[in-house]
């Protein structure tokens, strides 16, 4: 029989021993997680495939081209960014006629300061016009709700005499707020804003370069950028801008005058909004940034006013972006952008092509 003293010693020796085994596995253990979880690092596993919920794509359809020139792809680092292999492509529904199309328009052209009865042209266009002073016209097509407003500011020289811009903050807030009262403001019209300042000559508008000289200030909004978020962390891992055939015209174009008269203070308004549902998306994949060169530098996609770009250009950027077309468009789609000097800006559909309808 065991003495009480080889017991504790037995005892001790258990508890030592365990402490240690404990130790030990739990180091072990530690080590295999760690090990587990670099190696997962470094081997992630393949992303599900892209969702290609809206079949077969159309063709993103470009104007006409008015030039190219000479181009050669020199990128700071000398190799094309890495891009990834997928992109969201996004629902653009096109409305449709309704039997409320004409009411619609008609309280739009009375909130614009168009009260009297429009002239139908056809079963899409209105237009009404004021007998003013400076015989206010607008334009509405009543199904897109797209709609152009001018005004002959020339009719009234007192209105370049009266220009006096405060800043370029409060002629955006005037525009913002000439839009919001029409409800013509959805928030993702509230992107990115470009002013650009105007002096007359003659009966035309030319670009001036400061507020002080500007005779009237001209507004381009565009659409907000398309955010991607990090569904655990909800970090935005990335930022796409969206471009417009005419990469400086914004879905919105408005030119404000310094006249005292409200009514005579925005004398053109180009409104292009098209909605876009960003709930409804679906993921495809895309071209590599080479294969987009490739079919750029041959021939392939879209270069925005390619006669005002003279000689040999060099394209310096490379990046993702979304085509903003008010034409008809069912879905905003990716596009990889080229920009260069003078201005150079050209698109090329993201798209794998063989998810483009044939």
């Amino acid at each position: 029989m065991a003495s009480l003293t080889e017991t504790a010693v037995v005892t001790r020796k258990a508890i030592k021993y365990g402490a240690i085994g404990f130790v030990v596995i739990s180091l072990v253990w530690s080590i295999g997680v760690a090990a587990i979880e670099y190696y997962k690092r470094l081997n992630p596993p393949p992303p599900p495939p892209p969702t290609m919920d809206f079949g077969p794509l159309p063709a993103i359809k470009f104007p006409k081209e008015t030039g190219r020139p000479k181009l050669t792809l020199e990128l700071p680092t000398g190799q094309m960014p890495a891009f990834p292999d997928r992109m969201r492509v996004l629902a653009a529904p096109t409305k449709r006629s309704g039997f409320s199309d004409a009411d619609k328009a008609i309280e739009t052209a009375a909130i614009l300061g168009f009260i009297f009865k429009p002239n139908v042209v056809s079963e899409v266009k209105y237009v009404w016009t004021n007998q003013d002073k400076l015989s206010s016209r607008l334009e509405m097509d009543i199904i897109s709700g797209h709609f152009k407003l001018t005004r002959n500011w020339q009719s009234n020289p007192a209105i370049l005499a009266s220009a006096n811009f405060v800043s370029n903050q409060s002629v955006v807030a005037e525009v913002s707020n000439f839009l919001r009262k029409a409800n013509l403001l959805p928030d993702d019209l509230l992107g990115e804003e470009k002013v650009t300042y105007l002096k007359a000559q003659g009966s035309e508008l030319v670009p001036t370069v400061s507020l002080s000289e500007a005779d009237f200030v001209q507004v381009d909004l565009f659409r907000k950028d398309l955010e991607e978020v990090n569904a655990k962390t909800k970090e935005v891992v990335a930022s796409y801008s969206f471009y417009r055939p005419e990469p400086n015209k914004g879905l919105v174009r408005a030119i404000v005058s310094g006249s005292k008269d409200p009514g005579e203070r925005i004398v053109y308004l180009d409104y292009q909004y098209t909605r876009v549902d960003y709930l409804r998306t679906g993921t495809y994949p895309i071209k590599t940034g080479d294969q987009a060169w490739k079919e750029f530098s041959e021939g392939g996609g879209f270069v925005a006013d390619g006669l005002k770009r003279k000689g040999n250009l060099s394209v310096r950027r490379v990046m993702l972006g979304y085509y903003d077309n008010s034409e008809g468009q069912k879905y905003s789609m990716p596009i990889y952008v080229f920009l260069g000097d003078q201005g150079f800006t050209g698109y090329v559909s993201a798209v794998a092509d063989e998810q483009i309808a044939k």
